[in-house]
């Protein structure tokens, strides 16, 4: 089994990928920092020496179409994509949240997506949130991205509608929530679904850890955090289309 990991170098990336390890013929570390993959790598190589050989450590970031088109040429065929890497501004953040939304969406979206249908893995995982629950949309948008949801062009076309309004100041009175982060992740869900029509696709929350992310404010380690996704991306896992929470399947 050949997996790639993406946002490998540290949090949940990094322990999903070594708790993968033993179970690879093959791990690539897509790191946007070439450095910090590689010393993502030797830390690992501390505890798992024995798996040095099935380790590979390789330049990825996909909010970045090249390099995503570089990335993808030089991997090939591999079976299990795990969608890790994401961005998160902080509640202190002063950034205006109009400005925040297309950086967030680009790349936890869009730049998500984009990786994965060119790669064209056998099995993806999409590490998720309970963030991107359908309760932050009005009743309506919830049966859009739900029971009325059919295509990804539909999907794409709703996320493009997110987009418009939130950059017009009218998301909220146009049944949106209020959180870009949030609203990325209820996609990449939605996209998951549709996604496994034709392949196994699952996603899942890693829960609140103790994490650069959540400026280490989260109880959960995230090497327990990191078990939703590896218990999906093992060959033995034969869900398909589920959105897991604290390793059982969760209600969307």
């Amino acid at each position: 089994m050949i997996a790639v990991v993406t946002g490998a170098n540290k949090g949940i990336g990094y322990h999903i990928a070594e708790q993968l390890l033993p179970s690879v013929t093959l791990l690539i570390l897509a790191c946007r920092d070439l450095g910090r993959g590689a010393a993502a790598a030797k830390m690992m190589m501390t505890t798992k020496s024995e798996y040095a050989d099935k380790l590979r450590v390789m330049q990825l970031d996909i909010s970045d179409s090249t390099s995503i088109d570089t990335f993808v040429a030089s991997v090939g065929e591999i079976d299990v994509l795990v969608n890790n890497a994401g961005i998160a501004y902080k509640n202190a953040d002063p950034t205006p949240f109009k400005e925040q939304c297309l950086p967030t969406l680009k790349t936890n979206f869009w730049g998500t997506i984009e990786l994965t249908e060119k790669l064209k893995p056998k099995k993806v995982v999409n590490v998720a949130s309970r963030a991107g629950k359908l309760s932050q949309l009005s009743p309506e948008r919830q049966k859009q991205f739900s029971s009325d949801l059919k295509s990804k062009d539909q999907l794409f076309q709703l996320v493009r509608e997110f987009e418009s309004d939130v950059a017009e100041g009218n998301h909220a009175q146009n049944g949106w929530g209020n959180s870009n982060y949030g609203f990325s992740k209820l996609g990449l869900i939605a996209y998951t679904k549709l996604l496994s029509r034709d392949i196994q696709a699952n996603c899942c929350c890693p829960g609140y850890c103790d994490t650069d992310m959540t400026s280490h404010k989260g109880p959960r380690s995230p090497a327990q955090g990191a078990r939703n996704a590896v218990m999906l991306a093992l060959p033995s896992c034969s869900l398909n289309g589920v959105f897991i929470s604290d390793e059982q399947v969760s209600e969307w």
